[in-house]
């Protein structure tokens, strides 16, 4: 074993040395955010009798019991871990990914794990030092969190257990990429898959919640990050249920490793036909899209199809008289409580679709990078023609993702499969601004366009759960593209004309202008 991993310290010094603008930006946005919401958590309730009051209220919310479980106590600090628990361990989840993959099966997919593998770099050292990074860069950011915590005068012990447990869900994620990497030869397709599991996992404990099913909360992470109750109790042990997972991942990831060549995935790569059935770039395109695009598809399908049986009793089962009040303030005399709850869970989900479709529209930054563009456009292929045959599935994969997600929670809802499919896509344009900003970014400066894409969606969720204290008001809340998106299954949502325009005309305006870049630089091979 010693020998395999051989060169980790070196690979260490480089993946920080590449990532080190994107790992400190993380680090600190995820530090500083709990003590930001403990301190806007004070100055939101004067006293006790309100937190008791709002704890009351959100426990009779399918949606937020969804989208964050229930409040286990209504301390400050017992809110601030209800507030930032699930959504940190999905953030921080999504950044793991991300990064392990890029620095393992990326690696391999460009041709450079195989330089590597040419001199003193052991066989198991590109997957040791991904995890190494990423798992420290989690445990760093859930230790940074604890003396800003302290400082507001939350209990040590309890600080300490939230940071640990938020660092447990980037860590839980980590190891599902690193297994996801070893499965595949592409690094778009393996990043679909972590995802779509994140995705899976994420609806299981929100059914776990919202349909009173507890038991499921222990089959996934989301929910083992919850059940640690930091400042309700500390259940110190059930971080031993994250190391077990993240232990036995690891070993299966390793495991796997060894049984496959390096470039390649335990699932074969089928040989395409000898003809295409579309021309040129556009073919090329569309076969390297597909298998990630099939995995996020049937992600999301199963997706909607557990939100949908989640809803089902909803109307019934919380028939009283504190939830119809409730979801009449939100949605008018007529709306329902189950509409309620897929209005909130679709606007996260939504921005899940936006992730998928940056990993579209990267995907020509990639064969940049690896210089498979340059061989393409030495052909009678032009530039524009190449990046737009990568831009329309950019641009169709998120209508697909939508489709199939509004398609699948309205069959398995209530059958009104139109109504809810309507609703989802609703959230097109904001997902298509977050393309443009992609197809921006990889024009103007080539080299961050991932970083930069990957950050601005990371950006807005951080906005988006500011503006639930307050913290986030006016044009910084605006900056936000799913802010601009009406509730299309409450009646009391504003009319979607306009609002839906703008947002499109922005993603239009971002992506000309990215074009128009990608027309007048030289081609960037290097990554």
């Amino acid at each position: 074993m010693t020998g395999t991993m051989t060169g980790t310290g070196t690979l260490i010094r480089l993946i920080l040395r590449r990532d080190r603008v994107l790992l400190p930006v993380w680090i600190v946005i995820s530090a500083l955010l709990p003590a930001g919401i403990a301190s806007a958590t004070t100055d939101l309730y004067a006293d006790q009798a309100a937190r008791d009051s709002f704890a009351t209220a959100s426990a009779g919310n399918p949606a937020q019991l969804a989208m964050r479980g229930p409040i286990y106590d209504a301390s400050v600090g017992g809110l601030t871990a209800w507030t930032l628990g699930a959504s940190l361990a999905l953030f921080g989840g999504l950044v793991s990914i991300l990064l392990v993959i890029r620095h393992t099966r990326a690696e391999e997919e460009t041709g450079r794990r195989e330089l590597l593998a040419s001199g003193v770099i052991g066989r198991h050292a590109p997957l040791a030092a991904a995890l190494v990074v990423v798992l420290a860069a989690n445990l760093l950011l859930g230790l940074l969190s604890v003396p800003a915590l302290v400082a507001d005068g939350l209990p040590a012990g309890s600080s300490l257990l939230f940071g640990l447990s938020t660092a447990g869900g980037g860590w839980a994620f980590a190891a599902v990429a690193a297994v996801t990497g070893q499965l595949t030869a592409s690094s778009g397709t393996a990043r679909g898959i972590a995802i779509a599991v994140g995705g899976l996992l994420f609806a299981l404990r929100s059914l776990a919640d919202a349909g009173h099913v507890g038991w499921l909360a222990w089959v996934s992470p989301f929910g083992w990050v919850r059940l640690t109750r930091p400042y309700a109790g500390d259940q110190w042990w059930v971080l031993g249920l994250i190391a077990v997972f993240v232990a036995a991942l690891t070993a299966v990831a390793f495991a796997l490793s060894i049984r496959r060549d390096v470039a390649g995935g335990l699932i074969p790569v089928r040989p395409g036909p000898a003809g295409g059935t579309l021309p040129g770039a556009f073919s090329l395109a569309a076969r390297l899209h597909r298998s990630t695009l099939a995995g996020f598809a049937i992600g999301f399908g199963a997706l909607g199809a557990l939100l949908g049986v989640a809803a089902r009793g909803l109307n019934t089962q919380l028939d009283t008289p504190q939830f119809r009040e409730l979801a009449a303030t939100l949605g008018g005399a007529e709306a329902r409580l189950s509409d309620v709850f897929f209005t909130f869970v679709m606007y996260v989900l939504s921005q899940l679709v936006a992730g998928a479709a940056l990993v579209s529209a990267l995907r020509a930054r990639t064969e940049e990078a690896a210089g498979r563009a340059e061989l393409l456009l030495s052909t009678p292929v032009g530039r524009l023609r190449w990046a737009l045959s990568h831009l329309v599935l950019a641009v169709v994969s998120p209508v697909l993702l939508l489709t199939v997600l509004g398609a699948a929670a309205g069959f398995t809802f209530d059958g009104d499969v139109a109504r809810v499919t309507g609703a989802t896509l609703a959230y097109l344009p904001a997902v298509w601004t977050m393309t443009g900003i992609a197809t921006l970014m990889f024009g103007l400066l080539p080299r961050l366009a991932a970083a930069v894409s990957w950050t601005a969606l990371g950006l807005f969720l951080v906005v988006d759960l500011l503006a639930e204290f307050k913290l986030a008001t006016g044009i910084v809340l605006g900056l936000s593209p799913f802010v601009h998106v009406p509730a299309m299954l409450l009646s009391g949502a504003s009319s979607p004309v306009a609002s839906l325009l703008g947002l499109t005309i922005v993603a239009i305006t971002l992506t000309t202008a990215g074009l128009a870049f990608l027309r007048r630089r030289d081609l960037m091979p290097s990554a």
